[in-house]
C-alpha cells in the first residue's frame, strides 16, 4: 500500500470498527458505511482539522479503499469498500497488530 501515514490510520481506523460491528452482528452493507466525512471526523478524528480528514478520505477513495461521494465540498458518503476490506484481511496479524499499536499512539 502506497498512502500517507494519515491515511493508514484512517483506514486502519475504519477497518477496526467495521470488524467490530460485524463482531457484533450488524449486516456488512451497516458495518461499511461511515456516512460522511464530517460524521468519520466527529466520531473517530475529531482533534484533526476536518479539511485534513476529508482530504485524506479522499486519497483514500482516490486508492480504491473508500467509496465516496462529493457534495457541498466534502465528502458526502463514505463507506470501506469491499477492495479494502479483502486487502486488510488478507494482511499478517502480526502486521495488523503493529499498526493498530501505531494508530493507538496517536488517537486518543
Amino acid at each position: 500500500m502506497q498512502l500517507t501515514k494519515d491515511a493508514k490510520s484512517i483506514l486502519f481506523t475504519l477497518y477496526k470498527e467495521y470488524v467490530d460491528r460485524r463482531k457484533h452482528g450488524f449486516s456488512k452493507t451497516f458495518s461499511k458505511n461511515f456516512e460522511s466525512s464530517k460524521s468519520v471526523h466527529e466520531k473517530y478524528f475529531p482533534n484533526l482539522i476536518f479539511e485534513d480528514v476529508d482530504g485524506t478520505l479522499w486519497e483514500l477513495s482516490d486508492n480504491n479503499f473508500i467509496d465516496g461521494f462529493s457534495a457541498d465540498g466534502y465528502m458526502y458518503t463514505c463507506c470501506l469498500s469491499d477492495y479494502a476490506i479483502s486487502t486488510l484481511e488478507s494482511q499478517p496479524k502480526e502486521i495488523f497488530l503493529s499498526i493498530a499499536e501505531f494508530i493507538s499512539k496517536f488517537i486518543p
